[in-house]
Formats: structure tokens, sequence, C-alpha cells
């Protein structure tokens, strides 16, 4: 057992370190080991939990993305796998359910946040209970700040009964104890411009620019048939942005930009795209980065063994029975912790619509032959 774990820290070390002769000394932020976010407070928010979940040790990274609205990741400590958190807030106990693929059974935190920086509650799962505390826990982690705004606009703004579009932006922002060069290249990858200065400013052209794209896009359509009620359900266009923090240990920051839109038809387009974010050399790591050339095939096969356990496929059954793709390539879609690595698949990317994204996490102890 001692030489496993001691394989699986070097292993980390090395992913965490891979071309490192050219790190240009940034550190991490100064003053956050202390640093208390008011949680029961503070409109929105993002915030590091640690704690005890039953007997084991967690990780949880949870934003309040819009009022009422929770988000986020927690993982198990020892194993790094990131489980997706979704919540909401009634009257003051927070409700923050895991995102599985079981729909047979709910498992979620319920509890309390206090302005102490602390989350206490029960955990309801697997036909049973555990007590948990979670306490805020930023050492050498990023501070980050959440903003979001909402809004609607008629599609004909003389009809009473006119559709509406409706659009809503979350986004991450580095805190001010973040140094200008690190922040400057965070906003960067939210934003696509680091020379942006005002998030409010930011999510505002986000929103006007949908409005002004809908309206467009109706110019010519006949507004009588807009009191049609089937017509009319296809003309209440939806876009709903924001993004999470799924890892956050200095030097790596993984964030997830998801995104949401319905403009007709069946039903919306939805996805999630994660970036990796090595904030001391300032880039985001892409597979080419960590594992060693013509890693794709042991790749596919540890991906392809990931989804049989994630579904509970046999080795027997083929996976293009399920899926769009005889074997799961890995893309660049990818998230990575230091346990393991993940790479996500939007909906039609490998599998159909109804399958949902699909992550696919594995543990670094079965990548050290790829791993450079």
């Amino acid at each position: 057992m001692k030489r496993v774990s001691l394989l699986v820290l070097l292993i980390a070390v090395v992913l965490l370190s891979c071309n490192t002769r050219n790190n240009n000394n940034s550190k991490a932020p100064a003053n956050t080991a202390n640093l208390i976010v008011p949680l029961a407070s503070t409109p929105l928010f993002y915030t590091q939990l640690k704690g005890k979940l039953g007997d084991k040790e967690i990780t949880m990274q949870l934003l309040k993305t819009a009022p009422h609205l929770f988000r986020g990741y927690y993982c198990d400590d020892s194993t790094g796998q990131p489980i997706p958190l979704w919540g909401t807030l009634d009257s003051t106990l927070a409700n923050i359910y895991e995102e599985t693929n079981n729909s047979s059974e709910d498992r979620l935190f319920s509890g309390y946040l206090s302005d102490d920086g602390k989350f206490k509650g029960v955990w309801h799962g697997n036909g049973t209970s555990y007590h948990f505390e979670l306490h805020t826990d930023l050492k050498n982690a990023v501070p980050l700040k959440v903003f979001y705004q909402i809004d609607s606009a008629k599609l004909a703004p003389s009809m009473a009964q006119s559709p509406a579009g409706t659009v809503s932006n979350s986004i991450i922002w580095p805190d001010s104890l973040v140094d200008s060069t690190t922040a400057r290249f965070i906003i960067g990858q939210v934003t696509g411009n680091s020379r942006a200065a005002d998030p409010q400013k930011f999510l505002r052209k986000g929103i006007d620019s949908f409005i002004l794209i809908y309206r467009y896009s109706a110019k010519d359509a006949d507004s009588t048939t807009f009191n049609d009620n089937t017509t009319a359900a296809s003309w209440n266009w939806t876009t709903d942005n924001d993004m999470k923090v799924v890892y956050n240990t200095w030097p790596l920051l993984v964030i997830e930009k998801y995104a949401y839109n319905f403009t007709g038809g069946a039903h919306g387009n939805w996805g999630a795209t994660y970036y990796t974010l090595d904030l001391s050399k300032r880039t985001v790591l892409t597979p080419d980065d960590i594992f060693k050339s013509g890693y794709k095939e042991t790749l596919s096969g540890l991906l392809d063994k990931a989804f049989r356990k994630r579904f509970n496929m046999s080795e027997e059954d083929a996976l293009d029975q399920h899926l769009l793709v005889k074997n799961i390539p890995p893309n660049n879609n990818m998230i990575v912790t230091g346990k393991g690595v993940a790479f996500s698949y939007v909906p039609y990317e490998i599998g159909p619509y109804a399958l949902g994204q699909v992550t696919l996490y594995i543990p670094l102890a079965e990548m050290k032959s790829i791993l450079k």
C-alpha cells in the first residue's frame, strides 16, 4: 500500500510540474489561508470547502451563481474524481444535489450556510445518511468572485402577448488579492479579452448581443402568427451561460463554461467546456502537454473501460450499441486534478442527445505508462 501511495504521489508531482523549465515564478495569492467568505449573507460567491463526509475527507467547490441557485463540484480527496453539484435555497436551507446518471435516488447535501464560512448538515444517498461539516479552506487556492445578470425582451414590444427571449449570464472573476498578471490571464480565459476590466459591462454586452440577434432573427417573421401557441413557443428563446470551478489548487485552476441555448426546434442545445489553467506558466493545458507521443490509443482504451464501468456494461457489449462511436477517443475537453484526468463529451459528440454530457475520469495510476 505504501508503494502504491508513493507512486500516485510521484505521478501527481510529474503531472503538476510538466514543462516547468520555463516557469515564470508566479506565486499563489498571499493571505488566502485565513480568508473567510460569509456564505449566508453574500448574495453571490465562490468558496472552497473542506471537511468530512462520514469517514471520508472531501473538498467542495461551491458557487452561488444566481439568487437561490448553487453550482459547483466536490470530490472524495482519496480519488479526486469531480462530481458536479447543483442546488437551491429554500428560505435558509440549502439543498445541494449531486448530478449522477442514477435517477432512482437523490444524493444531496442538505444543510445550512453560515457567515463564518461553514456548511453543516446531513448528506442523503445510497439508502443512508451522514452528518457533514465543511469549513472554508482557500489555502493555496485562487480567491474568486461571482457576477450575474439576467434580462428579457419581447419579440414584438407592441404586442401584449408577444413571445419573449430570456438571457442570463454568470461569470467568475479574480479577487483583488490575485496579482495583476495572474488576474489578467484568468480574465482572458473568462472573457476572451485579458484587458477586460469591468465584469458587469462584459455581462451586459453579452445580454445586449443576445437581444439584438433575437429581434433581428424575427425581422421577416409574420407577427400575426405569434398568437398561435405553437408558433409563439418556438420564439421563446432562452440562453443561459454560467461558470463553475472544478478544481483550485495552485498552480491549477479548472473552470467550466456551461451554455444552454434554445432558439426554436424540438429542444435546446447545451454543453460544458472545461479549461485547465496552469497559472504558474499562464497557459491552458492540453493532452499533448501531459501525455507522451502516441498516447491516444492507450487513452482510448482507458476511456472505453471508464464508460463501461460508469454505465454498468460488460466487456462483451459493443460500445456502439449505446454510442455513436466504436471506441471513445480523447478530446481537448479536459479536466486535470491532483489525482487524475477527466475527458468530457457534449451531447452528440460520442452519444445521442438523450445520453447527455458524458464525463469520464481516469486515475493517474492507470495512466502512468503514457504520462510525460
